[in-house]
């Protein structure tokens, strides 16, 4: 089970991007380009999308992420 402080911390990836995406929307949206603001809205709804699938791979998976371990020892020297 994921203990809430983890799940505090998982929601703080999205919230960023929310609300980088919110402010790029302000700063880039251009009114009298309806072809650019399309865009716009498919490239930060497709990052949020992607944020959004993220977050659960993350959720789900939260034991092993930085888990990484590998066997270093040397398998010629096990034996002398």
């Amino acid at each position: 089970m994921i203990e809430p402080t983890n799940r505090w911390k998982m929601g703080g990836g999205a919230t960023v991007l929310i609300t980088v995406a919110i402010l790029l929307w302000i700063e880039f949206s251009e009114p009298a380009l309806a072809g650019w603001n399309i865009v716009l809205a498919l490239l930060m709804g497709g990052t949020l999308i992607a944020a959004f699938f993220l977050q659960r791979f993350f959720r789900a998976h939260i034991g092993e992420i930085g888990e990484a371990r590998f066997d270093t020892h040397n398998p010629d020297r096990t034996n002398g």
